[in-house]
């Protein structure tokens, strides 16, 4: 713990971000968001509030859900009411709320992703978090862990992490997205036991919430959030365009 101020409230840089499904949103992610901005404008903190991309239906368990990128860490079901102690206490002082913060280890693999994977709920920090680098660290992570017993886990994970690697390095196709969400199906319903389903649940949420992220890369060959090497412009390409 600290007491030191979390962010430089001059600062034009993300300090928080809330979560955004897709679709509409039951849990109050909007109220949250409103909320928030309204208190750091009473306490005059020029804080930007950024967005968490939120792979749910907007209905999940755990929502609204808040980032914090600096920390890397979240919490979970915050509600408007909660919003003035988070401000003062994280973000003026720095102190984390073991009340809200995320630490069960089944719902985290890496700081910047909450995942949960009985829900399949999926919410990267902020828009650095390329989804795609999301469903190929999943699969790298899991792919260890499989017994090989069964088919369906055996074979589907090597498969979807070649069309995965595929799409990141911009040798994808819309085929490839299709034949994934094939795998990620048929690994919920045909696998001996549960290691199947849940290691495909998170590469199905992200292929089902951000079909764009990966759309551009297949179509465009662009990794919006600059984080696939691959498809990144080389130093004589930036030289070209400056």
């Amino acid at each position: 713990m600290t007491d030191k101020q979390y962010s430089d409230p001059m600062s034009s840089k993300v300090r928080v971000t809330v979560c955004t499904p897709k679709g509409s949103c039951k849990r109050g992610c909007k109220e949250v968001r409103e909320t928030l901005v309204e208190e750091l404008g009473k306490r005059k903190l020029k804080i930007v509030v950024g967005n968490a991309k939120a792979g749910c239906d907007g209905n999940c368990e755990t929502g609204p859900v808040l980032g914090f990128p600096d920390g890397l860490f979240f919490y979970l079901g915050v509600s408007p009411a909660d919003v003035s102690e988070i401000v003062e206490e994280t973000l003026v002082h720095g102190r984390i709320m073991t009340s809200f913060v995320s630490v069960n280890p089944d719902r985290s693999y890496r700081s910047d992703v909450f995942f949960e994977r009985h829900t399949g709920q999926l919410v990267a920090i902020d828009d650095r978090v390329c989804m795609v680098d999301v469903a190929r660290y999943f699969l790298a992570f899991e792919a260890g862990l499989s017994c090989g017993k069964c088919i369906p886990c055996r074979l589907g994970l090597v498969r979807m992490r070649e069309f995965v690697e595929r799409i990141a390095t911009g040798k994808g196709s819309t085929d490839d997205l299709d034949q994934i969400k094939v795998l990620c199906d048929t690994m919920i319903v045909a696998p001996y036991c549960e290691f199947a389903m849940a290691s495909s649940r998170p590469v199905l949420t992200a292929v089902k919430c951000f079909r764009d992220e990966f759309l551009a890369h297949i179509e465009q060959k662009v990794c919006a959030a600059g984080v696939c090497q691959e498809l990144l412009p080389s130093a004589a390409e930036k030289k070209a365009a400056a």
